[in-house]
C-alpha cells in the first residue's frame, strides 16, 4: 500500500508526462507539452526540465536528484537590459541512460542508449551509446557500463 504522498508523487507523474513513471520526490517540468518520458522511467526528488524547445526520454531512463536538462537558454551576445532572445535545441536521452545527481544537460545534447552521466557533470556535448562521462565540462571515462534495468526496487541517487 503506498503513502499519500507517494500517491499524489503518482499522480503528478501521470498528468505532467501522461504516463505512469516511478516518481521519488516532487519536480519540475516548466513546458510540459514539449516533454516525451519513455516507459519505465524514473524520476528522483528536485528534478528539472525545461522544456522549451523539446526532451525526449528514453525507456528506463534515472533522472537523479537534482539533475537538470536545459534546452534552451539566452542568447548571450542579444542581451540588452532586460531583454535578450531564447535559443535552445531538443536533449535526448537514450534508452536506460542514467543521469546522476546534480548533473546538468544542456541544449541539443543527446545521450545515447545506456550513456551514464556522472553526478555534477555539466554535459555540452554528446554522449556515446554506453559512455560514462563526468566532470564540467563531462568528458569520457570509459564504455562497456550498462545502466542497470529498472524494476523500482529503491531510489538510485
Amino acid at each position: 500500500m503506498i503513502g499519500v504522498r507517494q500517491f499524489l508523487l503518482l499522480v503528478k507523474g501521470l498528468l505532467v508526462f501522461r504516463r505512469r513513471v516511478l516518481v521519488y520526490g516532487n519536480f519540475t517540468v516548466v513546458m510540459p507539452r514539449n516533454v516525451r518520458v519513455g516507459r519505465n522511467c524514473v524520476i528522483n526528488h528536485d528534478v528539472y526540465i525545461l522544456g522549451r524547445t523539446g526532451v525526449e526520454i528514453g525507456d528506463d531512463v534515472v533522472l537523479s536528484t537534482r539533475c537538470m536538462l536545459l534546452d534552451a537558454g539566452l542568447e548571450t551576445s542579444s542581451v540588452r537590459g532586460r531583454t535578450a532572445a531564447h535559443v535552445g535545441r531538443p536533449i535526448r536521452l537514450g534508452d536506460r541512460a542514467w543521469i546522476g545527481a546534480g548533473a546538468i544537460i544542456l541544449s541539443g545534447v543527446t545521450v545515447g542508449e545506456g550513456g551514464i552521466v556522472g553526478a555534477g557533470s555539466v554535459v555540452t556535448r554528446d554522449v556515446a551509446p554506453g559512455m560514462v562521462v563526468a566532470g564540467n565540462p563531462a568528458r569520457p571515462l570509459g564504455d562497456g557500463l550498462q545502466a542497470p534495468a529498472q524494476g523500482g526496487s529503491g531510489s538510485p541517487s
